[in-house]
């Protein structure tokens, strides 16, 4: 198992240019005029819409799903999303989900809480494979 180094990390808001590696934002690109636009786009079979209560305000874990593109949307209160790139789980970052995501296929994911009721859509392929990543000590947000 990797340690998991305890060192502080900034909460940042989601935008294109700092989220890109884990994922697209789910917003209009700037400059796009036309009504509609297709932002995430996946050939392969069915797919799932499932509704997440978040129980977590600790994280023991993080997963990922190497066949697959998943998307959060913030439904109610306060979430916290850490993404790490598929290589380097114990290598987070940390994001408040302000706006609707969809991850790319492998980042290691995981939703905490911040807020006493948090609920987030999910949206990913209909077969799922996860793989996960233990820490060696809980990950708790602390709010400065």
């Amino acid at each position: 198992m990797e340690p998991t180094a305890l060192k502080k990390r900034i909460i940042q808001n989601i935008n294109s240019d700092n989220f890109g590696k884990y994922g697209t934002v789910i917003e209009f690109t700037p400059g796009y005029r036309e009504d509609f636009e297709i932002r995430v786009r996946q050939n392969d079979g069915g797919w799932r819409l499932a509704v997440f209560r978040v129980p977590n305000r600790t994280a023991q874990l993080m997963e990922n799903h190497p066949n697959t593109k998943e998307s959060f949307e913030p439904l109610q209160g306060t979430v916290l999303l850490i993404v790490a790139e598929n290589s380097y789980p114990g290598q987070f970052e940390a994001f408040l989900l302000d706006k609707p995501v969809c991850l790319h296929e492998g980042v290691w994911h995981q939703v905490l809480a911040l807020s006493v009721e948090a609920q987030v859509k999910i949206v990913e392929n209909l077969e799922v494979r996860t793989e996960f990543h233990y820490f060696e000590r809980d990950i708790e947000p602390i709010i400065i």
